[in-house]
């Protein structure tokens, strides 16, 4: 064995190594979730500084409502019923307090118990209420309905929805690559290679999140394990398609093992930091976010990128010398050999031939898909429309809404001194049905009910009314939270944030280009096709939930996770693309080079497309309708971005404007 097998030999074994190491001392992700009721909302945000107020006063607490409903007038078996259930919800360990008695509806034919849950750091809120569930329809009288709903009973579904769906949403990520790797290779062998080093990649990587979070150092919040498992499998199979289609290519050139493994590591691995530093670095910019989920996903997917470059970089070549030209039998390429890319060939021709019609036809069709646009609301997804199943407790909250007047709860906050003042405002705002001071306190409490419906034009109303009365009266003395408030505050955060992330965005993969293409102008032509195609997807996918999938409204931070990712993984494929018509235009004119790198790496590039695309739409399995439509609009944009942009305007752009592309820099042919 030669000394450079060796080496490699030496690096596979440390890899693994460390994998199994790695696994040994991690352990889930959702161990390490935080799944408390600020995880969307902004660092600064008035409803985040009352939880916060109230978690250091008296302890978190977490409302949960059972409702008892029957199809006819309620009887007295049911009260007498719902009455033993408030007393053993009593005994439950970490319930902190409840109402006095059913409050029944007006119509007769419901009944409502509010139950105080403990929001304590370690106290799990999923288990306090399934055993709630247990009790409610113990011994119930037959034909009394009965339901655990309020934030309560949504954080549990909530939560319980990513557990049932962990271990499928693993399996299916690699599933995909598997048979992506399988369709690409026709071979029995090679898939191995990229599959191995693509399963290390994820372990060292999680291990690496799970340890952070464990630490304290990163915090894990709402769909980020999903979105990380998936974007991981996703980029880390990309860069495996890309450095092995390399390899096969330069086989064709020389008889040369190590000298074509060598020659195809030079230009690329330079593509693979650049690539993985522009999705890094602009995925990485949410961490300025104020918005918690935001910085989490953030966070973690920048680590997990960098992480999975550096597996991608040291161990997959390893493997490649490893296994060297036998291990793609049958199709073992040879010196000499002639790539079959006909279609590329097909493509390149037309791009080299027409142009101007391939980058404005292009231009047009995804100019056409942006009337899309006016179909998008991005108003926020209510409580009873949030998951794609129906919840006991979206069944408990159009129970409430069938039987109970239209209620916005609100919380507000008054420091003692200032508590009788701020009383009386509340009492006297509009909208305000009912009011119940708590216990005197440093920071008094009133709970609320507004008259209107939770997330509606009418409840934001009435909570800016209602905060500048309270303001009026005690100053910076009072503040106004609770669930109708967070709702508000989320849209004001993430519109905050999009302010700061997204011209972020837009300078840190800017600067990337310029370094890596030496050039203005094409940074900024490529931005721009990116940008054309994301407003394409999200017009697209805004029409599509609207029309066919029953999605009339999507989350408040949904544009900006898309022009985040979008803008990350578009701009990928099309350094994939530019940074092989840079290494071409060494040796042939511009508008050569160009066609040229569209033969070699359009397949390529394709099946990466694919496996992204795929792997993201795999989050369509979790029961969370803004998880399916991430993972939706992320696959439907990858696609677009594969076919439209990078196959036809990106090449025909670049083919039309020739050396020009490359100012202020000057052609190097």
């Amino acid at each position: 064995m030669g000394v450079a097998r060796k080496i490699a030999a030496g690096v596979v074994i440390a890899w693994v190594a460390i994998a199994v190491a790695a696994v040994l001392a991690s352990g889930p992700l959702d161990d390490v979730r935080v799944t408390s009721g600020s995880s969307m909302l902004a660092r600064g945000a008035e409803s985040a500084r009352v939880l916060d107020l109230l978690a250091k006063q008296s302890g978190r607490v977490v409302p949960a409502l059972v409702v008892y409903e029957r199809p006819g007038p309620l009887q007295r078996a049911d009260i007498r019923a719902a009455r033993q259930d408030l007393r053993q919800f009593a005994s439950v360990p970490d319930v902190i307090g409840m109402a006095s008695a059913p409050v029944p509806s007006a119509d007769g034919r419901a009944l409502q118990v509010t139950v105080l849950l403990s929001g304590k750091p370690g106290v799990l809120v999923s288990p306090l209420v399934e055993r709630l569930r247990q009790i409610a329809a113990e011994g119930s009288p037959a034909g009394l309905i009965s339901h655990v709903s309020g934030a309560g009973g949504a954080a549990a579904d909530y939560v319980d929805s990513f557990r049932r769906v962990d271990g499928t949403l693993l399996a299916l990520s690699l599933a995909v690559v598997l048979l992506v790797l399988l369709a690409v290779y026709r071979s029995p062998v090679l898939w191995v290679i990229p599959m191995l080093a693509v399963v290390v990649a994820y372990l060292c990587s999680a291990a690496a999140i799970y340890a952070l979070a464990r630490s304290g150092l990163m915090t894990l919040r709402a769909a980020t394990p999903e979105v990380f498992t998936v974007l991981v499998f996703g980029v880390a199979t990309d860069y495996a398609l890309l450095l092995v289609a390399r390899y096969r290519e330069r086989l064709r050139a020389t008889a040369d093992q190590a000298a074509a493994l060598k020659d195809a590591l030079s230009g690329g691995i330079r593509t693979v930091i650049a690539s993985a530093l522009t999705v890094a670095g602009g995925v990485g910019c949410l961490v300025v976010a104020d918005t918690h989920a935001l910085r989490s996903i953030g966070a973690a997917a920048a680590v997990g990128i960098l992480i999975t470059t550096a597996v991608m970089v040291t161990l997959l070549p390893a493997l490649m010398l490893l296994g060297g030209r036998r291990a793609f039998w049958p199709s073992t390429p040879r010196p000499g050999e002639v790539a079959r890319d006909g279609l590329w060939r097909g493509v390149a021709g037309f791009v080299g031939q027409r142009p101007r019609l391939a980058w404005a036809g292009s231009a047009l069709l995804l100019t056409m898909l942006c009337m899309g646009l006016t179909t998008l609301d991005t108003s926020g997804i209510p409580p009873s429309s949030l998951f794609t199943m129906r919840t006991d407790s979206v069944a408990g909250y159009d129970a409430l809404r069938r039987h109970y007047p239209a209620s916005a709860p609100v919380v507000v906050l008054a420091r003692q001194d200032k508590s009788a003042a701020v009383e009386r405002v509340v009492h006297e705002a509009e909208g305000v049905v009912a009011m119940r001071p708590g216990p005197p306190a440093p920071w008094r409490t009133f709970d609320v009910v507004l008259a209107a419906e939770p997330n509606t034009p009418d409840a934001q109303r009435l909570v800016e009314d209602l905060r500048g009365a309270v303001r009026g009266a005690a100053g910076g003395a009072a503040l106004v939270g609770g669930f109708t408030t967070e709702l508000l505050d989320v849209q004001k955060a993430v519109l905050d944030d999009a302010f700061l992330v997204v011209p972020l965005i837009l300078l840190v993969v800017g600067l990337i280009l310029v370094v890596l293409l030496r050039s203005l102008v094409a940074p900024l032509l490529l931005m721009g096709t990116v940008v054309l195609s994301f407003a394409a997807t999200l017009g697209l996918c805004s029409a599509l939930f609207t029309q066919f999938l029953g999605y009339p409204v999507v989350d408040a931070s949904f544009a900006l996770y898309a022009f985040v990712f979008l803008m990350a993984f578009g701009i990928d494929y099309n350094i994939f693309l530019m940074a092989r018509v840079r290494e071409e235009a060494v040796r042939l004119d511009t508008r050569e080079a160009t066609l040229h790198a569209l033969r070699a790496t359009g397949g390529v590039i394709t099946a990466a497309g694919v496996v992204l695309a795929a792997a993201f739409f795999v989050l369509t399995v979790l029961p969370l309708v803004p998880v399916v439509q991430l993972g939706l609009l992320v696959a439907i944009g990858v696609v677009i971005d594969t076919v439209v942009v990078r196959s036809f305007l990106v090449p025909a752009l670049a083919h039309h404007m020739g050396r020009r592309i490359w100012w202020p820099a000057r052609a190097t042919s």
